[in-house]
């Protein structure tokens, strides 16, 4: 009974623990897209740190036969990163800036080998509402890049083979709201939705012309983050 009054005790007492993050401290954070960043095809839409690979063997039946035999094959390698580092100008709130980069690729036995990048540069600016052990946040970011995208192979009137290169220019506006569970107090881990509005357009730098103007992407994602804060004081 003792143990249980002692543990309740702890508990209501680390619930209300000041989770207040004072001027000056400064902030890293990374996190995990839940939904993932691993289509070929993606959107430029990236968010959190992630590897993966995978790989698929087709298998094919002779017509004549009817014997099962190897034909072909593709794998993927896709990797993501984006870390991001804040200050608090004042209490509870923060500014900083963050980069993300995205790379998918896939290899064919053929040597057909498609590949995806995407790279930007932000800003953004964090409010925590309150002062407790779990607390609310909103956020608001923009920022610029480009995507890249390496054609595999492609054939020639003439009976060629050869790769384009098609490159676009990116600028975004983003938003996210979510909640901050500080595990102690220079640790928190956070959980929120994100939204962002994408602008592309094609670059000069493309090896191809079109009379596309721009394209406009809507994405959301739900995100799973660490926080580190330095600087933290004793008191407020």
């Amino acid at each position: 009974m003792k143990r249980f009054l002692l543990f309740s005790l702890f508990l209501v007492v680390s619930l209300s623990l000041t989770a207040q993050i004072q001027k000056g401290a400064l902030m890293i954070e990374g996190g995990i897209n839940l939904g993932g960043n691993w289509a070929y095809d993606s959107k430029p839409f990236t968010e959190g740190f992630g590897v993966s690979f995978g790989r698929s063997d087709l298998f094919v039946q002779d017509y004549s036969t009817k014997i099962e035999k190897y034909w072909s094959f593709d794998q993927r390698m896709n990797f993501a990163v984006a870390p991001r580092i804040g200050y608090f100008l004042f209490r509870n709130l923060a500014v900083g800036t963050d980069i993300k980069y995205r790379m998918n690729t896939i290899k064919y036995a053929s040597d057909d080998f498609p590949k995806y990048t995407t790279c930007q540069y932000g800003i953004f600016m964090r409010e925590y509402l309150g002062n407790k052990r779990i607390i609310p946040f909103i956020e608001a970011g923009t920022g610029f890049g480009f995507s890249t995208s390496k054609s595999g192979l492609e054939s020639s009137s003439g009976g060629g083979t050869y790769t384009f290169t098609e490159k676009k220019n990116l600028f975004y506006l983003s938003g996210s709201v979510g909640a901050s569970y500080s595990i102690i107090k220079s640790l928190k881990v956070n959980l929120f939705a994100k939204v962002q509005h994408t602008r592309e357009r094609f670059s000069d730098k493309s090896d191809f012309t079109t009379n596309q103007i721009r394209t406009l992407n809507f994405d959301s994602a739900l995100v799973l983050s660490f926080s580190y804060f330095f600087n933290l004081k004793n008191k407020d």
